[in-house]
């Protein structure tokens, strides 16, 4: 059997860098996000924008590790829709994903550290459910697992991590690196990422914790002021050369283009968001006018705040979320105008206890 990884110790402060400066594309990427926070922080919806951003990229992340679901199919099983029994499990992975980054981003910016305790807690909630007792969720993994093609044996493998009892040392050790505060965050993030998916610290799930990882070190050392930027969609755009990149670390060593690749999918990446962003907030403002015309503007507010957060929704879910403006016959009625204007659309009737499902459909169409 090929013996696993002896994966090198991150250098902490003092000691000499295994990868050389970019100055440059490091700017250009800080420069690129800090835009974006900027815009982000500057509208005062932004809580509602960002919420649907978050599933978003939960969505994106599981798709990465080859799950098959549509936003659409996300968006209507966090409104309470049951999926089919063939999308369940793929479809409640992104769920959990998305409720493990909003955990995580609400205790970092209650002012929680990323600990190991965090890590095993958030794990837990990203493979809470039926079938997945045996990927031992919350638990770092205390057997040898390897990375390769489905039913190929670990002779094939591609990638064999480090063996168990080796797992807290290197943890401890990247614990201290995400602690230095002499370096740039954006590359000591590009770091963080890699090195934890070469630890690999659980028997399954370390790709979306990965990732969810990165969003909670860039909250936590005060680059990101809201909770806009995702990466999952450029690494799902760009899988093969997101895993050849971290692949050349493993086997020659090379951090560098690892570090090059990690800085153009944050400056791409922000000035995709940026532009998205844009169009997001001239749609709500779009919308308002609409949902002013056929309501009283506090309720046209607490509706249209609502259905950006909850792209697909229930009329009860949104009574319950409006109720101190409206009756539950008067919500009825004023759904009607507003499917009636355009502004929603019904996508699925009720059927006996189950109610009708609704979209606003604007919104999906740019998030997908």
């Amino acid at each position: 059997m090929p013996p696993p990884f002896n994966l090198p110790r991150l250098p902490l402060a003092g000691e000499p860098l295994p990868w050389s400066s970019d100055s440059f594309r490091e700017f250009a990427a800080a420069a690129a996000l800090c835009r974006l926070d900027g815009m982000t922080e500057a509208f005062a919806r932004r809580d509602h924008l960002c919420s649907t951003w978050l599933l978003k990229e939960a969505q994106a992340s599981n798709l990465i590790e080859g799950t098959a679901t549509t936003f659409d199919e996300v968006a209507g099983a966090q409104a309470g829709v049951v999926p089919p029994l063939s999308r369940r499990d793929d479809v409640m992975e992104v769920l959990n994903c998305r409720k493990a980054m909003a955990e995580g981003i609400c205790a970092v910016r209650g002012g929680t550290p990323i600990t190991l305790s965090l890590i095993k807690d958030l794990h837990a909630m990203l493979l809470d459910g039926a079938g997945s007792r045996e990927k031992k969720p919350g638990a770092f993994r205390n057997v040898q697992v390897h990375i390769g093609r489905p039913g190929a044996g670990i002779k094939h493998a591609v990638y064999i991590p480090p063996a168990p009892l080796h797992l807290q040392e290197l943890l401890e050790n990247w614990l201290q690196f995400l602690a230095r505060t002499d370096m740039n965050p954006l590359v000591q993030a590009a770091i963080m990422h890699a090195q934890f998916e070469l630890i690999h610290p659980f028997t399954d799930g370390n790709g979306r914790m990965g990732r969810l990882l990165i969003s909670l070190f860039l909250a936590m050392k005060g680059v990101l002021h809201t909770d806009c930027f995702f990466i999952s969609p450029y690494l799902l755009s760009h899988r093969a050369d997101y895993y050849a990149a971290l692949g050349l670390i493993s086997r020659e060593k090379r951090w560098d283009p690892w570090i090059s690749f990690f800085l153009t999918a944050v400056e791409e990446e922000s000035r995709s968001n940026a532009k998205l962003l844009a169009t997001m907030v001239g749609l709500y403002e779009e919308s308002k006018a609409i949902f002013a015309s056929e309501t009283k503007e506090p309720l046209a507010i607490a509706i249209l705040d609502y259905v950006f957060a909850n792209p697909v929704f229930t009329l009860p879910k949104l009574h319950e979320e409006c109720r101190e403006h409206i009756s539950k016959q008067g919500m009825v009625l004023l759904i009607r105008r507003l499917e009636e204007s355009g502004a929603i659309r019904k996508i699925e009737p009720g059927r006996g206890r189950r109610p009708a499902l609704y979209s606003f459909t604007k919104l999906l169409e740019l998030l997908k």
